[in-house]
């Protein structure tokens, strides 16, 4: 494990370095917007480029070589950052930014033939790191509210702008695998599959053993309800290798220590509150709410959690990609996932995964990471989609408001620390103001195409910033 914590280690200093730069073109673009045609275009870019050089560590040539230059970038790194930001982020004027620019564009130059002529990255791959932003997109759980993430799909479509790779915790993974199925984006599924979703088709209240996942009450069926918009043209079941946009799920491998109650107590947890075939009456929903403590159980042995990313750890490359969404939207207590079927190719990866990482269960992604932008991050830093300098979307449909639904305040509560961990590796943190309630899991149709439409309105208000912050910009001439 220590080479692991080593390149966690190193990824946390990345960040850190880079972090200031990310600020510092987030500023840049947002007075370019709020003062439209104060600087030219062409002016606003050389700044972006600036601070964009001086952020590069390695950088992919044509031959797929990383090259590193952190060690040659650092003093003009030092310097660009220590002339632009006064002007930038605290007088908040592009003008006196610019005064600075020339003496540093210069510098830029001279570097850049300087890195063409004595390492091994052409030109071209340069330009590519620097002028190219790849759009990646992490989405929160939060049950039935993250529906609205389809309208956030379908306006970055609208808009041409197209996702490298997607992150997901629980519904965010569930509404992942629409978008990561293929590179071209098609909402029919998503269509077809509210029209067959139904609470008996996704969920039943029966007795079932369990091997995998921690026992609830409710036991989720994705295979049975949408496994055929989830399959390869020979009828195999798709994994993550299979996916066309790179997808990453996060679950939460919970070791032995952490349970402090036996299996039977999870198990008919929320037995009071679901009947067979019933949804939840509003008399039940209160109970709901102490689901919460058994949150508060796991997370007080935090030694014993750990974050299991499918789709970033080469050996998930194989899962099934509904098995890793349905162990990362169980939610101890109340939803039970497993793979109890006679599929022992995905049985012995998951043999092999628990052993590895030292666990005796899967379960709700939430308890470890509610809003994956950090290994979102953290993956196209390790080379995941060969350039590196990605704009990181950060969706959240869970996020607490003063005005809620106190029910659901206290898991809110409960999680968001490990969201705020995340937040530094958001280019733009959104939170979803006005969504489905997180207990409607199955919303028939006309429910689904009210949350796309509340998510596109309110993200309409951002896709200038996006749309600038993504879109290509020009390069220093010379």
């Amino acid at each position: 494990m220590t080479g692991y914590s080593d390149a966690v280690n190193d990824l946390v200093a990345l960040h850190e370095q880079r972090k200031p730069f990310e600020d510092l073109e987030g500023a840049i673009v947002r007075l370019a917007l709020e003062r439209p045609g104060e600087l030219h275009d062409d002016a606003v870019d050389a700044l972006r480029y600036l601070v964009r050089f001086a952020k590069m560590h390695l950088v992919r040539n044509e031959r797929g070589e990383d090259i590193n230059l952190s060690d040659r970038l650092r003093p003009v790194a030092r310097r660009i950052r220590e002339r632009l930001s006064p002007p930038i982020l605290d007088a908040k004027d592009l003008w006196l930014a610019m005064r600075e620019a020339p003496a540093l564009i210069q510098e830029v130059r001279e570097q850049r033939t300087r890195i063409v002529q004595n390492t091994a990255l052409d030109p071209e791959s340069l330009h590519a790191e620097v002028c190219t932003r790849q759009l990646v997109v992490a989405c929160s759980g939060g049950g039935g509210s993250g529906y609205g993430y389809a309208g956030a799909w379908t306006l970055l479509h609208r808009r041409g702008l197209q996702p490298e790779l997607i992150a997901g915790t629980s519904i965010g993974a569930l509404m992942g695998l629409f978008r990561a199925r293929r590179r071209v984006y098609d909402g029919i599924p998503l269509v077809e599959a509210s029209k067959r979703l139904s609470w008996d088709t996704v969920f039943r209240v029966l007795d079932m053993d369990s091997r995998y996942g921690i026992p609830a009450t409710l036991r989720l069926y994705l295979r049975s309800a949408i496994g055929s918009l989830f399959q390869t043209p020979e009828g195999q079941p798709l994994t993550f290798q299979d996916l066309e946009i790179p997808l990453l799920v996060v679950t939460t491998g919970i070791g032995i220590e952490a349970f402090k109650h036996d299996m039977k107590f999870y198990e008919h947890f929320m037995d009071d509150a679901i009947k067979p075939g019933m949804r939840m009456g509003a008399g039940r929903v209160r109970q709901f709410m102490q689901i919460a403590t058994i949150f508060r159980d796991f997370m007080s042995t935090p030694d014993a959690l750990r974050e299991v990313v499918f789709g970033q750890d080469p050996a998930t490359y194989a899962a099934d990609i509904l098995d890793a969404a349905g162990f990362s939207a169980s939610i101890p207590g109340f939803i039970h996932y497993d793979v109890l079927r006679d599929d022992r190719r995905m049985k012995a990866l998951l043999d092999d995964l628990y052993a590895r990482y030292g666990i005796t269960r899967l379960s709700e992604g939430g308890l470890v990471n509610n809003l994956p932008a950090r290994p979102a991050w953290n993956e196209v830093q390790n080379g995941r989609i060969g350039r590196r300098n990605p704009f990181v979307l950060a969706l959240d449909c869970f996020a607490p408001r003063l005005l809620g639904n106190p029910v659901f305040y206290g898991i809110q509560q409960v999680v968001r620390p490990n969201v705020q961990r995340n937040l530094p590796y958001a280019n733009l943190y959104f939170p979803m103001k006005k969504v489905l309630s997180p207990l409607n899991l199955v919303p028939e149709l006309p429910d689904v195409t009210n949350a796309m439409r509340w998510t596109m309105e309110e993200l309409a208000t951002e896709m200038p910033f996006i749309e600038r912050m993504c879109n290509p910009i020009a390069g220093l001439p010379g």
